[in-house]
């Protein structure tokens, strides 16, 4: 009889009783809801081709996540306790494809509920092609300058060629692979550095070591220069002789280290005619001599040599000043 009673309590207004459950659960539920905080987290993503195939094409290198659950928690989530990736390695064929991103747990993100993620973009489309490899060149890239009067004689590379791998299309086109700057500032003598290798594009891999060994040889600028209308002179003549006609003007072309040579000028002794040897009046055929700083040599210079007349001082023809070198 008491059971009875307690049942037909229970039962009695029972859409009302109903109802006030219903209202507590949302009331639990919503206060639940209220509770949960976002936080948004950006993780690498993995694209997994087939064997032989791998992606030809711009994708994106992370993906955004949208993490929902309690405070203290979704914050306690490391970037390492979550993984994106996206799997095409079921396509066996060049093609462009797309599928959804898949999202592991990890580490402390596998014990936290509630945990909602959500992912941003929720999939991605990959161009696929067949993975091919080559070995192309290495070429530096050079930033800065020597020092003044310096310049870069010659350089090495070790290894000179690297293997390269990725899809076909982009491996037929490589052509070489650069270096991150090899800086020039303020050196005046060899030198050697190791230097990484730089990627041009993100989906071509160079196989083995990324750094090369670098060795340069710097030396003094060189410069030529040529310098016409120069005035012979006659060095060394005994005063009781004198040529009996003017002598020719001369061209002179020059080199050595570049600033010595952007600063310098002909002087009235640069080329002359030795005539010690000189004793008695007569022709002669004299070598045309150059005389130049230290650090400059002469390339060239006409006439090499030159025909003469001596004579007794004060006979006909005008002498021409004289000098020393």
């Amino acid at each position: 009889m008491a059971k009875e009673k307690l049942l037909d309590r229970l039962l009695s207004d029972w859409p009302a009783k109903a109802l006030s459950l219903m209202a507590a659960l949302l009331l639990f539920f919503f206060q639940t809801v209220n509770r949960l905080e976002e936080r948004p987290l950006s993780v690498p993503l993995a694209v997994v081709a087939a064997r032989d195939f791998v992606p030809a094409s711009a994708y994106p290198r992370t993906v955004r996540l949208i993490l929902r659950g309690e405070s203290n928690a979704v914050h306690a989530i490391l970037e390492n306790d979550l993984e994106a990736s996206a799997d095409f390695s079921g396509f066996d064929s060049a093609g462009s494809y797309r599928v959804s991103i898949q999202v592991t747990k990890k580490g402390s993100a596998l014990d936290i509920d509630p945990l909602q993620i959500r992912v941003e973009p929720p999939d991605v489309e990959v161009r696929l092609e067949r993975r091919d490899s080559k070995s192309v060149p290495v070429e530096p890239a050079f930033r800065g300058f020597l020092d003044p009067g310096y310049e870069l004689a010659s350089w090495s590379i070790e290894p000179r060629t690297v293997e390269v791998s990725g899809p076909e299309s982009l491996v037929a086109k490589a052509v070489d692979v650069g270096t991150e700057y090899v800086e020039l500032t303020g050196r005046s003598q060899d030198f050697t550095a190791a230097v990484r290798l730089a990627r041009r594009d993100s989906l071509l891999e160079i196989i083995g070591p990324d750094t090369v060994q670098f060795s340069a040889a710097v030396r003094r600028a060189t410069a030529s220069r040529s310098f016409e209308g120069i005035a012979l002179a006659a060095s060394a003549l005994d005063p009781a002789f004198s040529l009996s006609a003017p002598l020719p003007a001369a061209t002179l072309r020059v080199a050595g280290a570049r600033d010595l040579v952007d600063a310098w000028t002909p002087g009235p002794a640069t080329l002359f005619l030795d005539l010690a040897e000189v004793d008695a009046p007569g022709a002669y055929t004299v070598p045309v001599l150059v005389a130049l700083p230290e650090g400059m040599q002469a390339e060239a210079w006409f006439p090499e040599s030159v025909d003469i007349v001596v004579v007794a001082a004060g006979d006909a023809g005008a002498g021409p000043e004289e000098g020393a070198p």
